[in-house]
């Protein structure tokens, strides 16, 4: 069962849930019914799991209740108007993605994760029917969860490919967002991952590629959708791997008419996509035989 079809419902319902109960929610001051609701998703995937088709993998499907509490903390806090806590301070939690352990920090990577292990992605899945509406969804469940328009994250991306026999996707966000103390902690983990995978080097630590806006590598919403294609060794072929990166602040834009609609214009694809930064053309390729083509916002 792809993820948006957990409520039974088309990707458009997916993404606006229950907005009746939003006008009692900002006058009684409760919870956003909305937010709650992908909550209440996400406790059900846990408890269901091979209904929901989670990876059926133990690691993987082990880690699920220990991401879904950490949401939850999350998003109380979100909620309570306890900003850092979206980037808590203290340990990352360590999750497995089929098998290999990765430290997660952010709720958006806990969110991108859920979306990267659960559900079954359709046979006839194109960038149109499903790719791009699923990135839209995973931006505005992010936005709902922090509880706060514009705190979601600048950049976020998914990356698609087979498996073997059977089509994955990944999703991940980049770390604008947090303060710099805490930003540069997150960093540190996510370069140190990609370091031991050999999709960077020690020098890269500090120094950055002209043209990424001064940004250091481990920063890119591409950096956990790499590290679990990597961790996936020869069952990927690396010349079939595909993905956009999107930037949910304009994607999200209420004078858009239709948010899944794949942008049909240099115009629009400037405005709502980003091809890969100088940092990723450097580290994508570490992948293996990678088609930088497949990742321009052009051929989406």
């Amino acid at each position: 069962m792809p993820i948006h079809q957990a409520f039974h419902r088309d990707m458009p319902d997916a993404f606006n849930l229950d907005r009746a109960g939003v006008w009692f929610s900002l006058c009684c001051g409760a919870f956003d019914p909305i937010s709650l609701q992908i909550v209440a998703l996400f406790d059900d995937i846990n408890t269901r799991r091979d209904h929901y088709e989670v990876i059926n993998d133990e690691p993987t499907r082990e880690s699920f209740p220990k991401v879904v509490e950490r949401i939850k903390t999350l998003h109380t806090h979100a909620r309570s108007r306890d900003l850092s806590s979206i980037f808590p301070e203290g340990a990352a939690l360590t999750v497995s993605y089929q098998g290999t352990n990765f430290e997660l920090e952010t709720l958006f990577d806990l969110v991108g994760w859920i979306f990267s292990v659960t559900g079954k992605t359709p046979d006839d899945a194109t960038p149109a029917n499903y790719y791009y509406p699923l990135v839209i969804l995973y931006s505005q469940w992010c936005r709902t969860l922090c509880a706060k328009i514009e705190k979601e994250p600048q950049m976020v991306q998914i990356t698609w490919f087979p498996q073997e026999s059977i089509k994955r996707v990944c999703l991940g966000s980049n770390l604008d967002r947090p303060k710099k103390l805490r930003k540069d902690a997150a960093r540190l983990k996510r370069f140190t991952m990609l370091h031991t995978d050999g999709l960077a080097e020690e020098a890269e630590l500090v120094d950055h590629y002209t043209g990424d806006g001064g940004q250091l590598i481990g920063h890119c919403a591409e950096t956990f959708p790499m590290l679990f294609v990597k961790s996936l060794g020869n069952t990927v072929t690396m010349t079939d791997v595909k993905g956009v990166a999107v930037k949910p602040f304009a994607a999200l834009a209420d004078g858009l008419p239709d948010k899944f609609a794949v942008p049909n214009t240099h115009e629009l694809r400037t405005t709502l996509l980003e091809d890969p930064c100088d940092n990723c053309k450097v580290v994508l390729p570490r992948l293996g035989h990678i088609n930088l083509d497949n990742f321009s916002i052009h051929n989406l």
